[in-house]
This record gives C-alpha cells, sequence and structure tokens, in this order.
C-alpha cells in the first residue's frame, strides 16, 4: 500500500516537471509610421462613413450645447455684445453635465465609426441613437484617460499651493505622490489600445500582457502620440481662427452653422485618437 502510494506521488512529480514552463509573451516591434499615418489613412479611406456619421452626431451635439448654453460663438470674447446665444458663463455644474452628454455622444459615435470601417458592418438607426452598456464603458475608459492625462495640471498646483511640513518623512511622501503625475500619462500611452478592445466588445487582455508586448516600444509610442496631437491642435487653432473671422457676417445664422462643422472637426479628431488606439491593438495583437 505504502509502495503504491509513492509511485502516485513519484509519477505526479514527474508529470509536473515535465510540464512546459510559462513563456511571457514577447515584445513586438511596433513600426513607427503605421502608428503615425495608418489613424490618418483611416479616416480618409473611409471618410464617408465618417461624413454620413457626422451627418447624425454633430447636429444632435449642436442641439445638446444650445440646451446647455455652451455654443462655440461663447468662447470668442470679442463676440459678446452681438451674441445672441445666452451663455453659461461661470456656471461649472452645467458646463460639465454637458461635457460628460457630449463625452457621452462622441462613445456612441466612435463605437458605430469602429463597428463601420474595422468589423465592416451595418449600423442601423437604434444604435446609434439608443445608449447601450458598451456605450458607458467606453465612456468610463474616456474618462480614465482624460484623467491621467490631466494629472500633471493637479500635481503643479498641488506643488504651488503645498505648505512646506518640518518632518522630512512626511516631505518625501508628498513629492513621492504628487510626482506620480508626472510619469503616468507617459505610461498611460502604452494602454492605448484598450478603448479599441472596448470599441470592438471583445475580452480586454490583461494589463501585464500588454505590458509586456509594448516593451521596448515606448519611445514610438510616445512619439507617434505627441505627433498627432500636435496635428489635431493645429487643426482645430486653425478652425477656431477661420470661426472667428467668419461668424460676425451672421452671428444667428454663421454660429449654429459653426457649430456644426466645430463638432465635425472635434468628431475627427476623436476619430484619430481611436484609430490611433485601434492601430496600437493591431501592432501589438496581431502576429
Amino acid at each position: 500500500m505504502f509502495k503504491d502510494k509513492l509511485l502516485r506521488v513519484i509519477q505526479k512529480i514527474e508529470q509536473w516537471t515535465a510540464k512546459t514552463p510559462s513563456v511571457s509573451p514577447v515584445p513586438h516591434k511596433i513600426k513607427l509610421l503605421n502608428l503615425i499615418f495608418m489613424p490618418l489613412g483611416m479616416l480618409f479611406y473611409n471618410f464617408k462613413s465618417f461624413i454620413i456619421l457626422c451627418a447624425v452626431f454633430a447636429p444632435l451635439m449642436t442641439v445638446l450645447a444650445y440646451a446647455t448654453d455652451n455654443m462655440l460663438i461663447c468662447s470668442f470674447p470679442v463676440m459678446e455684445t452681438h451674441n445672441p446665444f445666452a451663455c453659461a458663463a461661470s456656471n461649472y455644474a452645467l458646463y460639465f453635465t454637458f461635457f460628460a452628454l457630449r463625452l457621452l455622444l462622441v462613445a456612441v459615435f466612435l463605437k458605430s465609426w469602429v463597428k463601420i470601417a474595422v468589423t465592416r458592418q451595418t449600423v442601423n438607426i437604434r444604435e446609434l441613437l439608443v445608449i447601450a452598456p458598451q456605450d458607458w464603458k467606453l465612456l468610463c475608459v474616456f474618462l480614465g484617460v482624460l484623467m491621467v492625462n490631466v494629472l500633471p495640471i493637479f500635481s503643479v498646483m498641488a506643488l504651488i499651493n503645498r505648505v512646506p511640513n518640518p518632518d522630512w518623512r512626511i516631505e518625501t511622501l508628498y513629492f513621492a505622490v504628487v510626482s506620480c503625475g508626472f510619469w503616468l500619462p507617459f505610461l498611460a500611452i502604452r494602454f492605448y489600445c484598450l478603448p479599441a478592445f472596448v470599441a470592438e466588445n471583445v475580452k480586454l487582455p490583461s494589463i501585464k500582457q500588454i505590458f509586456n508586448l509594448s516593451s521596448d516600444n515606448g519611445l514610438k509610442m510616445l512619439t507617434s502620440f505627441v505627433m498627432l496631437l500636435i496635428f489635431c491642435t493645429l487643426f482645430v487653432i486653425y478652425f477656431m481662427g477661420m470661426a472667428e473671422k467668419i461668424i460676425p457676417y451672421n452671428y444667428a445664422v454663421l454660429g449654429i452653422v459653426s457649430e456644426v462643422f466645430y463638432n465635425a472637426v472635434m468628431l475627427a479628431v476623436m476619430t484619430i485618437f481611436m484609430n490611433y488606439s485601434i492601430t496600437q491593438q493591431k501592432e501589438l495583437f496581431n502576429e
């Protein structure tokens, strides 16, 4: 009896040692040019679908801006005396409500964009106008990305307004916590593929898996993201400059028209960053 038990134990040990050890995902070499140009190429290649979606969502965002007194014309102080629209100047609660609802509409737009441009599926009217659980998930992801990217602002404010503490241990801990706001946004760039997974409604990879696959690619991701950020910023600034010159010709009509086009521009910017997330996803998880 004892001999049989001993043999079974030995057999289990041999089976356990014979198993192949788990291997960590091998880092993929991402192509920098793909990260820079693919987000723009996806937009131009599917530009017709983008225009159709904008025809639905840009007017909805315009109605939302008008209902919450946050029209584009309100951002031009020079036009205050001729502005035919009300502006929520100091009503921060109304502004944050507008911002959250607008971001929710953007989430629905991007979900539909991914379905059309990436998975090549059709989208019906109900999917465009009905908020689904997937839209809330995508909204939470965007809010998380936004919170990470505004951390440097909070860190600077915390350093400016801090009161020195005579205890060096508390001071060290304070600086250690505050300094996280400066390096976390750079680390978060390696995880910008997550919105693509949520938009496609597929299972999310583990944080460890993304971290291992994106190793040795941090500089490429940072460079490509900064270049797209500069491009989008200049694009928005150029549009704002044109709108400021054109709106005075007819404050009421051109104010509404410029609002529609402004929302289309913001949707284009968000589409480019969603395309960046999709490109990062394909580069990391496709052989």
